[in-house]
């Protein structure tokens, strides 16, 4: 993976109204916390910059609240220093202490049961990502396994599952702890393989893997899409997540 900058410097300078979340060297992402009332200076921005582009950084993303009293000056001063509109996505949540019991049970194994290869992995979460609703990652799979490993540290490979119908895959989902807290469950990745699409079964592969995040020890989830893809914000919906707020996403590309 190379030398990993050191980001205590990068949380002393943004860390009270951003989250960071490290996926070095593809991405670092910087999402804007709840309940904040502060910005980034431009000064502080321009630091930031030239500290990512030193230590060979490829990609630094934003998640702004649309909702915040900040959104405009924020999203107004990235634009202005080189970011691009990645996409724009609705956030939901969902209390899991509350669970109900799933009505399908699909058979699962993980990375870190050597049940299949990485190369196996990555190639069914090509085809998973394929046709997506989603905006398209930029990312390899190499680079995607790379910042996944990064992000969420040891065990990542206990988080990478492939999902079976009897014997036939259905999808993927990589249920995770968000790092930096103890019991908030996302999922990095989650989707069905072209061939399952259309067969009703997204709402019972979200809903089991809400179960994995509650086994995990997550007691709520917390989850993503982009505003268009309206098949996923209804699983959502089927599945007792509420909207919690709405984001925009904004990329800095680093040249090499």
């Amino acid at each position: 993976m190379g030398n990993m900058p050191d980001l205590l410097w990068v949380e002393s300078l943004i860390g009270k109204n951003f989250k960071i979340l490290n996926g070095f060297p593809s991405y670092i992402m910087i999402e804007q916390k709840e309940k904040t009332a502060g910005v980034i200076s431009e000064e502080d921005l321009q630091s930031l910059l030239e500290f990512f582009s030193h230590w060979g950084l490829k990609r630094l993303v934003v998640s702004l609240d649309k909702s915040t009293a900040e959104f405009e000056y924020l999203a107004e001063l990235f634009l202005n220093n080189g970011f691009e509109h990645f996409s724009s996505r609705v956030e939901v949540y969902r209390d899991l202490t509350n669970l109900d019991e799933q009505k399908r049970m699909f058979n699962w194994s993980s990375l870190a049961d050597h049940c299949f290869s990485q190369t196996d992995f990555k190639q069914l979460l090509a085809r998973c990502i394929t046709g997506s609703a989603n905006k398209a990652s930029s990312l390899t799979m190499d680079e995607y396994l790379m910042s996944l490993e990064s992000e969420l540290g040891k065990g990542w490979e206990q988080s990478c599952r492939i999902y079976h119908l009897q014997d036939t895959p259905l999808g993927i989902s990589i249920p995770h702890i968000e790092p930096g807290t103890i019991d908030e469950g996302r999922l990095f990745y989650f989707g069905l393989l072209p061939e399952m699409r259309g067969k009703r079964l997204s709402n019972d592969l979200h809903l089991q893997s809400l179960w994995a995040l509650k086994e995990m020890g997550a007691t709520y989830y917390i989850g993503s899409t982009d505003i268009a893809n309206k098949k996923m914000l209804r699983v959502f919906e089927n599945n007792g997540c509420k909207v919690k707020s709405e984001t925009e996403s904004y990329n800095k590309y680093f040249s090499k």
